[in-house]
């Protein structure tokens, strides 16, 4: 039995798996929606694949998102809230998140599945909601906001394969992907991809906490970052092997500067626009992945070294968007874990702040 934990996909025996559900079934009545949060808040933090939802761990949703590849109808549920989160050299700051995390979890669906999509807000405070730019669906329906305490759910199909930003698009927008509310969507091909070591990498702007709008509309950051945290992949470098296959999901999460995405004493073999097959550039030194934008890169390094992994708009780069790419016959055999994509990257229990 495949067993899951909040923040996963599960597979679902939906008669209607093949198309898109009847309009009663996108929304969920305010009552429905109440019961089932205090349902939530009671009862043991464990979901299965045959009975559904019992509750929500906080303490336990880092794990990516994984959907069973049973079905053609999977779950995908994300919740948002606050966290102190680590932003540099043992800095924190409140960020407001998917899943406590900083990118939120990667949601990895296959080409072809029907997504039902939940929106859970344990944000005391504020309204929340989720853009996914993977879903073809009406914005003012789907994407609308979420008062504290209230879920969403809808439905979308995985049309194109791709790597997708997702955000929070409650107004300012900025205001809310600026504070850390942002994630990765992959579409995987329908014919699947070559077995490679993988990693996601998603660049973004750290500002000055979360009522730093100024900060946001003027475009000063105090940092720029991979994946949370300034220089997160200096000190603890990615790691693989020489020769072997190397994909990276890069994504710009701005929300205003774009990347000049490069690896130092490198050329990517292949750059796929947006991360589908049919849009391949061949032989590419740096490829710009502008703010709500992604790109697969995939190369081959030959020889034992460092490799340093960089946005070449080095204004950005000095201010964090920097990390080390280290290739040696000893390191670690690629992992299948869905959360070796963005290693470093764990959730954490909402700031009580």
């Amino acid at each position: 039995m495949f067993r899951m934990r909040t923040g996963q996909a599960r597979r679902s025996d939906d008669p209607r798996a093949g198309g898109r559900p009847p309009a009663w079934r996108r929304w969920v009545p305010p009552a429905v929606v109440s019961m089932a949060l205090v349902a939530l808040l009671v009862t043991p933090a464990v979901m299965r694949a045959a009975g559904g939802p019992t509750g929500i761990d906080i303490a336990r949703t880092n794990d990516p998102i994984q959907p069973d590849r049973g079905g053609r109808v999977v779950d995908v549920t994300l919740e948002s809230y606050p966290v102190e989160w680590p932003v540099a050299d043992g800095q924190t700051q409140v960020m407001w998140t998917f899943n406590g995390q900083v990118p939120g979890p990667v949601v990895r669906v296959r080409q072809g599945d029907v997504v039902r999509f939940t929106l859970v807000n344990r944000d005391p405070r504020l309204p929340h909601s989720a853009d996914l730019h993977a879903a073809r669906t009406p914005w003012d329906r789907d994407f609308r906001d979420v008062p504290p305490g209230k879920s969403l759910q809808f439905y979308w199909k995985a049309e194109y394969p791709g790597v997708w930003m997702y955000h929070c698009g409650t107004q300012p927008v900025i205001l809310h992907i600026g504070n850390g509310m942002f994630g990765v969507v992959i579409v995987d091909p329908k014919e699947g991809r070559l077995p490679a070591r993988e990693f996601v990498l998603v660049q973004h702007e750290i500002y000055g906490g979360p009522n730093d709008l100024t900060g946001m509309l003027a475009d000063t950051p105090k940092y720029v970052a991979f994946n949370g945290e300034r220089n997160r992949y200096a000190a603890s470098p990615l790691q693989a092997r020489p020769g072997e296959l190397i994909r990276l999901y890069v994504v710009d999460a701005g929300p205003n500067r774009s990347s000049a995405f490069h690896v130092v004493g490198t050329i990517f073999d292949r750059v796929e626009v947006n991360g589908n097959p049919r849009n391949t550039l061949y032989g590419i030194q740096t490829y710009t992945v502008p703010p709500g934008g992604g790109s697969v890169f995939e190369l081959r390094i030959p020889e034992e070294g460092r490799y340093p992994v960089v946005t070449h708009a080095f204004n950005d780069a000095t201010a964090g968007a920097l990390g080390i790419l280290e290739v040696r016959k000893d390191a670690p055999a690629a992992s299948p874990a869905p959360d070796a994509l963005m290693p470093g990257v764990a959730s954490r229990p909402p700031s009580t702040d």
